[in-house]
């Protein structure tokens, strides 16, 4: 008997630590089915000018994503070009806890559209979307897709950028050099003059102090190029072998660098040469552009550098006075003397000009 008491409690002990285990291990399960959000825009035909860049151009709302129980969610607002599928979509990330939208001045718009490389006086179609994510194994929902289309301008665009100090000009960031990143994607460029054969050693920052710096790791070195990879805090100099004219390169995913002395022409059936030969250009250290005089004919023309196509600048489509690696022919349209103006002091905003004298 008092066998079969012990048993019947050591029974009930079983069932109730089980129960207790069961209820500690209760989770909420959200379901994968949940409710997206619905996206609304309060304009879906953006007019965008310079004039009116402090305005207000689009705000997107959304309403929080149904989970079926109160969650703590992290919204991204996504605008990609149309067709592109959010493959590389900019992104504007929110938590639940914020006012669920997204204001754009016209400015902000313009500048994002522009970093999108969409092409200045172009209209550009977009598809904006909402991303809702909860947690690990918990599907991401999204919203519905607007369509939106807007027209950016052509602006001197303050690009993603790194500095580049310089022994010839005193190792100081904030008056460096900048290269930019114009796809804001770690890979930037721009160019350097280096004139002084004693002063051709170089350091990247990330700002305008030493806080974080690139350095020496290796390099490859011949009469026109340079280049290798760089390190963080390392202590050692990048260099360029010679004084030049060069194209400075920096990729921050995969840490290398490349520097290649350049000099730069005209070519085109509207040159002296035609597309056969480059009337070169002469650098101006002063205005830190490249200058020619020359006779042209009705026809067209292009900027490149050591007689190459390796790099090449034409204009955007429509043209806008701002140059695109491999862009379209520049067309002349009456026959003339006139002076040509290639200026790539500013990274990621190379302009040209060419005027009838």
């Amino acid at each position: 008997m008092r066998t079969h008491i012990i048993k019947s409690l050591f029974i009930a002990m079983a069932v109730l630590v089980m129960q207790a285990c069961k209820k500690d291990t209760v989770m909420v399960k959200s379901s994968t089915e949940g409710t997206a959000s619905t996206l609304k825009a309060s304009a879906t035909d953006v007019q965008l000018s310079s004039e009116t860049a402090a305005d207000n151009a689009v705000t997107f709302t959304w309403n929080k994503a149904d989970y079926g129980y109160n969650a703590a969610v992290l919204y991204t607002l996504q605008i990609d070009k149309k067709g592109n599928k959010f493959a590389s979509a900019r992104e504007y990330a929110l938590d639940g806890t914020a006012a669920l939208e997204q204001k754009f001045t016209v400015g902000d718009l313009n500048n994002a559209l522009v970093l999108m490389g969409l092409t200045p006086g172009a209209e550009a179609e977009l598809e904006v979307r909402v991303k809702s994510e909860l947690r690990t194994n918990v599907d991401t929902l999204f919203s519905n897709v607007i369509a939106v289309k807007a027209t950016p301008y052509a602006v001197i665009v303050n690009y993603p950028s790194l500095y580049v100090p310089a022994a010839y000009q005193g190792w100081t960031p904030a008056t460096a050099e900048k290269i930019a990143s114009v796809l804001d994607n770690k890979e930037y460029e721009g160019y350097i003059n280096f004139a002084d054969a004693a002063n051709l050693i170089f350091k990247i920052t990330t700002d305008v102090n030493w806080t974080t710096t690139y350095g020496w790791a290796s390099s490859t070195n011949t009469d026109s190029w340079a280049g290798g990879t760089f390190a963080a805090g390392a202590s050692g100099n990048l260099f360029v072998p010679s004084t030049g004219y060069y194209r400075l390169i920096a990729n921050t995913k995969n840490n290398t660098w490349e520097a290649q002395k350049t000099t730069f022409g005209i070519i085109g059936d509207a040159t002296p040469g035609g597309w056969n030969s480059d009337t070169n250009m002469s650098f101006n250290t002063t205005t830190k552009e490249w200058t020619v005089t020359a006779n042209l004919t009705v026809g067209k023309i292009k900027f490149r550098a050591n007689s190459s196509w390796d790099i090449n600048y034409g204009d955007n489509a429509p043209a806008n006075g701002f140059l695109k690696q491999n862009g379209a022919d520049i067309p002349v349209t009456s026959a003339g003397r006139y002076t040509i103006v290639l200026n790539l002091s500013i990274p990621g905003n190379y302009t040209y000009s060419i005027t009838k004298n």
